[in-house]
């Protein structure tokens, strides 16, 4: 094999480096740190997860003996046992009957089924797309969920510790050694470099089937808008509750709170305050939508009630 200009490991890099970026960057990932998902929500990913280290640590056990792909099999950091650990943690006892694949994950464990038990460097493709990010982001994003959701050596974020590494540099570098020293052709590893990329661009859409799920308007944004709407806007509240929230006797009307879905007000009426919940007419993904679907229930409420609206439309 001729001398290589530059290593595969660098070259692996520097042609994924865009895609990595990608999967980084996902909302949910930025929620997740953030602590601003329930721990339900966190638990959704690590059953994702499950999913995925399912049949890539059923393929290492396979490929153990494989020429190429055998040396990258390493007990330590086979990841089944602990989420196995942190699913009873976070889901108790039945957990296995409270999960399932999203339809991205299902895509992406599909697509390692397909390779990882007969393409040696494809197996290398996957494998390394998991284990070296576990062992790069992976640590930054288990410390920053222990501490936004209060885990830690009770259980729960088990997955993201590895006890049989104690230098996660030196071994990532000692993997990539062994990336460029694989025994293969330069076509056929143009061919892992877009494996790779594809397994990337699966775990890319991974992270967004979740990010669809989180709820955007955590309670400091949502204490926000309410503080705003009861403050400068109390009779706009009021007008959508006569005539959209279904309370035409109403007297009064103050904001309590909001989801991706609606607004709820307290309404007054005979004295007495009543909950009401008026629908958006779509679910909203972020903070700029708000202020669209008020001014849109403020117009309506004013065309059903007869009233003429402000020339400035009011703000939410």
């Amino acid at each position: 094999m001729s001398e290589r200009s530059e290593s595969f490991s660098a070259r692996l890099r520097s042609a994924t480096r865009r895609d990595h970026e990608a999967a980084e960057s996902e909302r949910y990932v930025t929620a997740l740190t953030g602590g601003e998902l329930s721990r339900t929500a966190y638990a959704e990913l690590v059953a994702q997860h499950y999913f995925i280290y399912e049949v890539l640590e059923e393929a290492a056990t396979a490929m153990a003996g494989d020429p190429v792909a055998g040396g990258f099999v390493d007990d330590a950091l086979t990841r089944m046992p602990s989420l196995v650990a942190d699913l009873e943690f976070l889901l108790g006892a039945g957990w296995l009957d409270r999960i399932a694949p999203n339809p991205a994950t299902a895509a992406y464990v599909q697509r390692m089924r397909e390779v990882c038990r007969t393409w040696p460097a494809g197996f290398v493709a996957h494998h390394y797309t998991r284990y070296l990010g576990d062992l790069s982001g992976g640590l930054f994003v288990g410390r920053a969920v222990a501490k936004a959701y209060g885990l830690g050596d009770d259980g729960g974020v088990d997955f993201y510790r590895f006890p049989a590494i104690d230098d996660p540099r030196a071994y990532k570098d000692a993997y990539r050694r062994r990336l460029d020293a694989m025994p293969i052709s330069e076509a056929e590893f143009e061919r892992l470099v877009g494996e790779v990329t594809l397994a990337y661009r699966h775990n890319t859409a991974v992270l967004a089937e979740l990010g669809r799920t989180v709820e955007p308007f955590p309670p400091e944004v949502v204490a926000a808008i309410s503080r705003h709407m009861n403050d400068d806007h109390p009779d706009d509240s009021l007008l959508i509750c006569r005539s959209l929230g279904g309370r035409p006797t109403a007297t009064a009307a103050r904001m309590t709170g909001m989801d991706a879905d609606g607004i709820d007000f307290a309404a007054t009426v005979d004295g007495d305050p009543v909950p009401v919940r008026v629908p958006f007419s779509e679910r909203l993904t972020e903070r700029p939508q708000v202020r669209k679907e008020v001014v849109r229930m403020y117009h309506e409420a004013c065309a059903a009630l007869g009233v003429p609206p402000r020339p400035a439309a009011p703000h939410g």
